[in-house]
């Protein structure tokens, strides 16, 4: 299941997520209709300009020894952004980025350099990582799965950032809490996502609530089996219709899947 491109046998750690994802969006007319349902590039990029201006804010709030505050919502902060004409909202994006680079910088050397954001306190490295998640998952939404961005997307460090994030943010659309619909109160089932040679990811679902972990591959039949980026994508409620998935869940156990993560 796995891509026999020269690319995929590239290490992945040569490429860089941000800088691709400049490099595509300096590509990308504005008015271009995206992978993330309902967003053109111009949408895209106000949710990121946005995103990178409210983590500015807060860190600098924190590192100026204020009370920490609320993290605002997508569309409370992101409207100002997409009202914008496209040259400046680009400017903005850059302007807001160099802010954030500058500001993680000064909080990395603060002994208590945690600050909260949607609801988790996220260090440096925690917010410089988020980013990198950010540029790779929304370079797929602008151009698809290529060899650079299936490559990227590939890399087990944004599998596990997104684990962490999806079951600690719960006010983000795409955290499998708020996809979960009806699930029987003390009911417990574990899904098994596997992507071979990588760990399995598993999710267990109790009641109202879902966990997720990366965990050594069990002799147990997984659920589904998918390439690695396919599964990145996956767990963020995407899909790319050229990645093979093999479905091995049945009845229940597939609605449920069909309802956490929406195929």
């Amino acid at each position: 299941m796995t891509r026999t491109t020269e690319t995929a046998t590239r290490e992945p750690d040569v490429f860089d997520e941000v800088g691709e994802f400049f490099t595509t969006l300096l590509a990308t007319p504005p008015d271009r209709l995206t992978n993330c349902r309902g967003w053109t590039a111009h949408d895209l990029v106000a949710h990121l300009a946005a995103g990178a201006g409210e983590e500015a804010d807060l860190i600098e709030t924190h590192l100026a020894g204020k009370p920490e505050r609320t993290t605002l919502p997508h569309d409370e902060r992101e409207a100002p952004y997409r009202a914008l004409p496209e040259t400046e909202l680009r400017e903005r994006l850059v302007a807001n980025g160099a802010r954030l680079t500058t500001a993680l910088h000064t909080l990395a050397g603060d002994e208590a350099g945690a600050v909260l954001f949607t609801g988790r306190h996220m260090s440096a490295a925690d917010f410089a990582m988020h980013s990198r998640s950010e540029c790779a998952i929304h370079r797929w939404d602008l151009v698809g799965s290529d060899d650079i961005g299936w490559t990227m997307l590939a890399r087990p460090a944004l599998t596990a950032h997104a684990l962490t994030v999806l079951t600690s943010m719960s006010t983000l659309p795409e955290a499998p809490v708020n996809r979960l619909g009806a699930h029987p109160e003390h009911a417990t089932t574990r899904l098994v996502l596997r992507s071979d040679p990588q760990e399995d990811v598993v999710v267990t679902v109790t009641g109202g609530s879902v966990s997720m972990t990366m965990e050594p591959p069990s002799a147990n039949a997984p659920d589904v089996e998918l390439e690695p980026a396919a599964r990145l994508l996956l767990l963020w409620g995407r899909r790319e219709p050229s990645a093979p998935i093999d479905l091995h869940a049945a009845g229940e156990r597939r609605m449920l899947l069909n309802s956490l993560f929406g195929w």
